[in-house]
């Protein structure tokens, strides 16, 4: 009998593997450098630099107009001869999109600037990232739906080196304007490989632009936007709320907490990058089980990762950051868990998105993101900022019971196995939290990260044999 190789893992697991090996890289790189930037900045710039950020990607949804979403994955399916024109076509229309909002920007900028809190050097700094970024994510998007992930892990890595790296240097050199050679020199660099990924995208596509494209792409994701504004609001309000509630330095602690957090998200996200083309395959041939088993694999994966992260938080933010963080450990656990039911939502969405019922999703995150600005409002200024990371928890476990009513009703089935899902649910929802009383016992802590480690060991065949199909 022939013995069971690597090569029957489907092609699709093997790049979430590949975008997860790559993600490890990349946000190691990253927690290398985060310490180093909480020592030489003031814990002020430090949060200014956080809400830099946030408005950053705030803006951008509406800017860049989400095109190298759920909209592009479609497009890879509808026009397989076409993607290079396709491609192209949709970067012109970002860029179209960009001019128009950058002019509304800076005619409502005196008005908004005392909201923002963003001098006029990081706004224009921002404009300019929101014409060329869309070139990169359309060209991973597209590798990642080919599932190409070499390059794509490649180019992940050279941008998770040289941005930090090249912002260190303008931090040192200059140390009168520590905030702008932060900014400036993370984001300049970075801008730099996005304008060599927009000349090629156009060379690829012999500059041509095909406007028919431009009407579907709109009809798709102009729906969609209030839907990407309350996702991110979702994750995001957190800091611009707890920054004008409590203060920059508040935000700074909040910062490196979320900072630890949300590496499980973007874990999540490099998984479900090459999970999406999969997905779409089988839906075609309505397999579903096959979606539900590869899926929930790496749910129970996920889950278990999440747990890791949580335990080991106390020595994770000693490294990342001075004593003056060490209270941000306890928002960790709750931000964790909720990222675990913030999953759910690409798993319900990966299918809504292929039946084109983009509106169905937009339920769940708006109402989940307008709870969750109030439940903020209520509890940060009576808690603190640790207050943000429990109603983030509950409105994300709202927002996933919403995502799946909205699936069972387009499809008519529930499509995943939902027993699992729910047990999933309650043991790593559970134990995020009960984590937490932990934190005191260093020991104990350490015996079930060991034991964790060890059952993956002893089972690491059981576990690659989880994830094949058949």
């Amino acid at each position: 009998m022939k013995k069971k190789g690597l090569i029957e893992i489907p092609q699709g697991v093997k790049a979430s593997i590949a975008f997860f090996a790559a993600t490890v890289v990349t946000k190691g790189i990253s927690y290398l450098t985060t310490p180093i930037y909480t020592r030489l900045l003031s814990s002020d710039d430090f949060g200014r630099t956080s809400v830099f950020i946030t408005w950053l990607q705030l803006f951008g949804i509406v800017a860049m107009f989400c095109l190298s979403a759920g909209v592009f994955n479609n497009g890879m399916v509808d026009y397989p001869e076409e993607r290079d024109e396709y491609s192209f076509s949709m970067l012109i229309l970002s860029n179209i999109i960009s001019i128009i909002f950058s002019i509304v920007l800076l005619l409502l900028y005196p008005f908004i600037k005392d909201v923002i809190k963003l001098e006029v050097p990081l706004v224009l700094l921002m404009l300019v990232i929101y014409l060329f970024e869309p070139a990169y994510d359309f060209w991973v998007a597209r590798q990642r739906y080919e599932m190409k992930y070499k390059l794509v892990s490649l180019w992940a890595i050279v941008c998770a080196v040289v941005s930090p790296l090249i912002a260190i240097v303008c931090i040192i050199m200059d140390s009168q304007h520590q905030l702008y050679g932060r900014i400036f020199g993370a984001h300049l660099s970075l801008l730099i490989i996005y304008i060599g990924f927009y000349f090629y995208l156009a060379k690829k596509a012999k500059y041509r632009i095909n406007r028919t494209y431009w009407k579907s792409a709109l009809s798709f994701n102009l729906p969609l936007i209030p839907h990407y504004l309350s996702i991110y609001l979702l994750g995001s309000s957190d800091k611009l709320m707890i920054s004008r509630l409590i203060g920059d330095s508040a935000t700074a602690y909040y910062s490196v907490a979320y900072s630890v957090a949300s590496v499980v998200m973007i874990v999540w996200t490099a998984a479900n990058g090459s999970l999406i083309p999969y997905t779409y395959e089988k839906c075609k041939k309505k397999e579903y089980k096959s979606i539900s088993n590869v899926t929930i694999s790496l749910l129970w994966v996920f889950g278990v990762f999440c747990v890791l992260i949580i335990l080991l938080a106390p020595e994770v933010v000693s490294f990342m950051a001075t004593k003056d963080y060490k209270e941000a450990i306890y928002v960790i656990p709750p931000i964790v868990g909720g990222v675990f039911f913030q999953v759910h939502y690409f798993i319900y969405a990966n299918i809504l998105y292929y039946f084109k019922k983009p509106k169905c999703v937009m339920i769940g995150s708006i109402s989940a993101m307008l709870l969750n600005i109030i439940l903020n409002y209520i509890f940060i200024q009576q808690y603190g900022y640790i207050a943000a990371g429990y109603t983030t928890f509950i409105c994300y476990l709202i927002q996933a019971a919403i995502d799946y009513l909205a699936m069972r009703k387009v499809v008519g089935t529930s499509i995943y196995n939902m027993k699992l899902i729910v047990l999933m649910s309650v043991l790593f929802g559970g134990s995020s939290l009960l984590c937490t009383f932990l934190y005191v016992e260093k020991l104990m802590r350490y015996l079930i990260v060991a034991m964790i480690l060890l059952l993956g060991i002893f089972m690491r065949k059981k576990i690659l044999n989880i994830i094949k199909i058949g």
